[in-house]
């Protein structure tokens, strides 16, 4: 962490689940990022222990001031296609519209093309969240047709818009 820009992105371990935990009960937050189903410690804990060892996902702690704020990365990532989906929330409440969000994704976005080589990097967001459609563009995202492939997401309850970047040079 520099004083520069006080976010950081560290990979995820143990010692995040019992925070998250807490934020993935939160309405608000289960609303904004799409979860689906009661959510319980024991799922909760099995979720992330196998996360953490599937090589198509990459999880990383969102630090401000080295407080754990949030979390983010990638999953499906593929190897031949070099691609992978981006995810990201801001746990703590207290801190999401301040810009804390679009700094951690930046630092996700060059983690993704630099040290894990990708050339294509898609989300999904809901069509009711502005912030976040908005602060993707900034970014560079622009909206796609959704694939096909997306079926998972019709149970949603709400529009669900594709957003890609692709490397630059």
């Amino acid at each position: 962490m520099n004083t520069l820009n006080p976010v950081s992105l560290t990979p995820f371990s143990a010692a995040n689940i019992d925070l998250t935990y807490k934020w993935v009960r939160e309405k608000e937050l289960q609303q904004l990022f799409l979860m689906r189903g009661e959510i319980t410690w024991e799922g909760h804990q099995a979720y992330f222990e196998r996360a953490l060892k599937d090589s198509s996902q990459r999880i990383y702690a969102i630090l401000y001031k080295k407080s754990h704020i949030g979390n983010c990365g990638f999953k499906n990532l593929k190897a031949e296609t070099r691609e992978g989906e981006l995810w990201i929330y801001i746990g703590e409440a207290s801190f999401r519209g301040q810009g804390l969000g679009r700094q951690a994704t930046a630092q996700l976005l060059q983690m993704g093309f630099n040290e894990h080589g990708l050339e294509s990097i898609y989300l999904h967001v809901a069509d009711f969240n502005v912030a976040a459609r908005r602060m993707y563009e900034g970014l560079g995202f622009h909206e796609v047709p959704l694939t096909g492939n997306e079926l998972d997401w019709d149970s949603r309850g709400c529009g669900i818009i594709r957003m890609e970047l692709k490397r630059t040079s």
